[in-house]
């Protein structure tokens, strides 16, 4: 029998989808509150019950799961469909579309985590799996993408804030002693070169950081400080390497949140 039980319904007003969904793993999942979806572990179950649904999602009659579309995280997560014994199944490796035999009227979109979370937004998408640091950014706190299930266990990473270990920031080890360098004023703000243009600014204005800025980048932030683009960079981290190959440290109380890959849905 398959870990991953799908039992569709219809209700007198609308197409509600329901799933039981038990296994080893812990599952985020976000729904909508279009939906009811039940995820059930051994540790835990959380239900969302659906409200009258919006006309886009009810033209159609399929549930649309939003997954990455490459990298490693894509492989990861087909894996993780596996374990479940769930085979996604493309007619063309090129095509955005494919389908998960084993359910029938689930529709797989591959699409950019971020576009995910988007479009889980907009209603084109009702369920996804993307990380944390993802639907923290993109979501920015929207009521309507509601996380059941807390961890996929893969893709772990952190949002870190890293520093130079040279030159003025030898010495500096902690937020707080960043926050504190005279070096920061109107004039001359502390500038962090980051993707993460949402939780940037919130976690230093939470941690009491007033005169920072935010220089927008995507890949290669290592290199920033070493060019003078930025004293600073906020960016995701795994194992660590990259930032030390580039004497670059991440510091204590620097770190704006611990991510997994999630599922979730709007």
């Amino acid at each position: 029998m398959s870990l991953l039980q799908p039992h569709f319904r219809q209700c007198p007003t609308a197409f509600t989808p329901a799933f039981s969904i038990s296994s080893n793993h812990s599952l985020y999942v976000s729904v909508s509150k279009c939906s009811f979806i039940s995820c059930c572990s051994s540790q835990s179950q959380t239900a969302v019950v659906d409200v009258p649904i919006d006309s886009k999602i009810a033209e159609r009659d399929e549930i649309r799961f939003g997954l990455p579309s490459k990298g490693r995280m894509a492989a990861d997560t087909l894996d993780l469909l596996k374990d479940f014994q769930l085979s996604v199944k493309q007619v063309n490796p090129r095509q955005y579309v494919a389908q998960i035999p084993q359910l029938s009227n689930v529709e797989v979109w591959f699409q950019r985590p971020k576009d995910i979370v988007r479009k889980l937004l907009s209603g084109d998408l009702d369920l996804g799996i993307v990380g944390l640091d993802t639907v923290t950014e993109y979501g920015q706190g929207n009521e309507d993408l509601i996380i059941v299930h807390d961890a996929l266990e893969y893709g772990d990473c952190r949002l870190s804030l890293a520093i130079p270990k040279y030159g003025i920031f030898e010495n500096i080890n902690s937020l707080q002693e960043l926050s504190r360098m005279p070096q920061w004023t109107i004039e001359k703000p502390l500038r962090v070169a980051t993707g993460f243009t949402y939780l940037g600014p919130k976690f230093m204005k939470e941690n009491g950081l007033r005169h920072v800025t935010f220089s927008t980048a995507d890949g290669t932030l290592e290199a920033a400080p070493a060019m003078g683009i930025a004293y600073a960079i906020l960016d995701l981290v795994s194992s660590g390497t990259t930032l030390k190959e580039n004497n670059l440290k991440e510091i204590e109380g620097g770190v704006v949140l611990e991510s997994q890959l999630q599922a979730e849905k709007h």
